[in-house]
Parts: C-alpha cells; structure tokens; sequence
C-alpha cells in the first residue's frame, strides 16, 4: 500500500483523488496507533514471561495497564476501564505466538522509513525495495533493511523523526481528504 498509494487517485487508481487521500490517511493513521499497541504486546509477554509467569489475574490486568499507560502516556480512557484492561484478552499471540507480535512493528517502522525515501526518490527506494526482496533469508536482517535503506530502529529520536514525517504528511492529506477525518 506505501508504494501504491499515489496511485490510487483516477486516472490511474479507481478512486476520486479526495477518497484516495482519505484511504492513503486512513492507513498511516492505522500505522501510527498500532505502534503502541504493539509495543504494549511485546513489554507484556516481556514482563509476563520473566515476572509474571505466577502472577495473579489482577496483578497481569495492573501490568497491562501499567505497559499500556507507558506507551499511551495521553490517551483519556476515562469511562473505558473495563475495556481498556480486557484488550490484552483479545491479542491471541501472548497465548499462541510468544514474542511473535513484535515483528509487526518491525515490518510497520521498516514500511515507513522505506515509504519516507519514496517520498524523496519513489525509483530509488523502490529498487532498494526490491533488492532486499531479492535477498530473501540469505541475510541478516538488519543487512535486509540497510538494502532497503531503512534500519531496524529502536531509538527514541529516530521515531520522533519519522513520526514527524508521517503526521506531516497525514496533515497534508487531511486538507486533500472527501470528508472530515478523525484526527490523533
């Protein structure tokens, strides 16, 4: 969807150039609030899995909430307690796929950091796409994503950085976007 996504608009693409905007705004939006949904995963099955392995049902609940606040540190879900504490029920890796979930987030940020060189030079990136492809399993994965030209990033400047593109971009997407769009 990265490297389809300016082409999505009429005349090549099907929609209307202000659906394909909502569409491409819709998806780095979705990007964005998986992140720390993931990152809240991963910490759990962490604590879970080392601390956590006698813990009580309520003191995994405390856990969940306290990782979940970590990686949320402004969201308000007052009213949604309940909710908020059962989401971690629902993520069927921590019981079928331990530590699994995790490379979602390794795709999304890789996704991204490829996408923002697109931005910059769509042939470049899309090559050094297709050269990491090639590569398959015969390498590391860091040396993967440096084909690609992303990194495997885990600092909290890098993010900022491309959180920052991508919020750019989604603000110059709302503008371009059919109807009024839920903002972050």
């Amino acid at each position: 969807h990265i490297f389809t996504a300016p082409f999505l608009a009429k005349p090549t693409g099907y929609y209307a150039p202000a659906d394909a905007a909502a569409a491409q705004l819709e998806h780095l939006e979705d990007l964005l609030v998986g992140l720390p949904h993931i990152a809240s995963v991963d910490a759990f099955q962490h604590w879970l899995y080392t601390e956590g392995v006698e813990a009580s049902a309520a003191e995994r609940d405390a856990a969940w909430l306290r990782l979940r606040a970590r990686f949320e540190p402004d969201v308000d879900f007052s009213g949604l307690e309940a909710e908020r504490v059962a989401r971690w029920y629902r993520q069927s890796h921590i019981f079928t796929a331990p530590f699994y979930y995790i490379e979602y987030g390794l795709a999304q940020l890789g996704a991204l950091q490829v996408w923002r060189r697109s931005l910059a030079d769509p042939a470049d990136a899309l090559a050094r796409y297709k050269a990491a492809l090639a590569l398959g399993g015969t390498r590391p994965l860091p040396e993967i994503y440096e084909t690609a030209g992303a990194s495997l990033m885990f600092d909290a400047e890098g993010m900022r950085a491309l959180v920052a593109d991508v919020e750019a971009r989604m603000a110059e997407l709302r503008d371009q976007a059919a109807e009024p769009v839920r903002t972050l």
